[in-house]
């Protein structure tokens, strides 16, 4: 079957079927409420995962020059040879929006020099290219090996027991002996030990008629070490009391401004090992006076927060809003992929502590409120550090 995915969402009762990369994971996760069409849907996770066809010593290579790259000649003998493959086409299409670019040049320098987090999982347009079949394949074998794989299953037990789930999965991982690669770990990124400036410029349309605009983006490295679950949520809080809604504290000061087009940045963040911070705005006027305004106003802004505090209004309005997205989490059939997505995504990348993780969000999804307010003062206390800001 060429299209697997697409063939399954056809007649499919899932209520979740996807694959996600992220900068240090792939994610299969996939779900029903019928048991017997979950039993389908894995199985063929299980095999596409474990056996893609890509990895035939016939067929694989054809198909990585499919998927991957290739010369495309053209109907014109005159003309060079250009490159084609499914991926090379989506990455340049990628690398052609400003707001990518912006994204990606942050991640790079705010994890400067970093092995995995500096470059980008989706493959650069210009390198792909120089990726052959053999160093796809031992990549493949390497790291999509089970060794280096975490299962994870959400359900009832009485619908789904333990020993049917365990013989699942012996079905496919029995053909495999542990892999000889040694385990790795990310490395931890040292905080920087002063502010620091990166400027990159992105292209333009070639014909644009618009005045030049730039990004100015502030970001900041919050910790060496992956914060706790208590800490995670107080943070989000943060968040959303500082950007989620358009009268929030900074998310206010930016738009009202004037400086530029639109807020930029997600803010607080923990996808990665550790957590970052991000905010600015893009279509701001070329030039350094106008960079500085905005680079001000974020600074300022978040100092004044800072030291008077938040609103007690304010405050309450936030635990609400994250309270109810919470308690709607947990009503929701898609509430086993809620949880461990939020975790594989959450938890910090070499830890392997999964139960204590998935207990902790229990125990906070209902009684959090008291012990938030520790983490909200924590964190405007990491915005004050003068160490770890640097701006695009």
């Amino acid at each position: 079957m060429k299209e697997p995915f697409v063939e399954m969402l056809k007649g499919s009762l899932k209520t979740f079927l996807n694959a996600m990369t992220a900068p240090d994971k792939t994610m299969y996760p996939v779900a029903s409420q019928n048991k017997q069409d979950f039993f389908n849907l894995v199985n063929v996770y299980l095999d596409a995962c474990l056996h893609p066809r890509i990895l035939d010593p016939v067929l694989g290579p054809e198909i990585f020059k499919q998927e991957g790259w290739h010369y495309e000649v053209s109907e014109d003998p005159t003309a060079p040879l250009t490159y084609k493959g499914v991926v090379y086409n989506e990455m340049k299409g990628v690398y052609s929006s400003p707001d990518s670019f912006n994204g990606r040049v942050l991640k790079s320098a705010l994890f400067k020099d970093h092995p995995i987090y500096s470059i980008d999982s989706g493959g650069d347009p210009d390198d792909i290219p120089n990726l052959s079949y053999e160093q796809f394949k031992a990549f493949h074998d390497t790291y999509y090996h089970p060794s280096n794989a975490r299962l994870y299953f959400y359900g009832d037990e009485r619908e789904l027991p333990t020993e049917e789930r365990l013989a699942l999965l012996e079905e496919y991982l029995s053909e495999f002996e542990r892999s000889p690669s040694p385990i790795e770990n990310i490395p931890v990124q040292p905080l920087a030990k002063e502010p620091y400036e990166v400027i990159s410029y992105y292209p333009t349309a070639e014909k644009s008629t618009s005045e030049p605009k730039q990004f100015v983006t502030l970001a900041w490295l919050l910790s060496e070490e992956s914060f706790d679950p208590d800490t995670k949520l107080a943070f989000g809080i943060l968040n959303h009391l500082l950007l989620g809604t358009s009268s929030s504290y900074l998310e206010k000061a930016l738009i009202e401004s004037g400086l530029g087009a639109s807020v930029i940045g997600s803010g607080y963040s923990s996808s990665l090992q550790q957590p970052t911070f991000t905010v600015g705005l893009k279509g701001v006027n070329v030039g350094d006076e106008e960079k500085e305004k905005v680079t001000s106003l974020i600074v300022e802004t978040l100092t004044k927060i800072s030291q008077d505090g938040f609103e007690a209004s304010a405050i309450e309005a936030s635990l609400n809003t994250v309270e109810f997205r919470l308690r709607s989490s947990s009503t929701s059939p898609m509430k086993g992929e809620t949880f461990i997505l939020s975790r594989i995504y959450y938890m910090r990348v070499n830890d392997c502590s999964m139960l204590h993780h998935l207990s902790k969000l229990f125990v906070l999804e209902f009684g959090f409120r008291a012990e938030l307010f520790n983490g909200l003062s924590l964190g405007m206390e990491l915005w004050t550090r003068p160490n770890c800001t640097f701006k695009i």
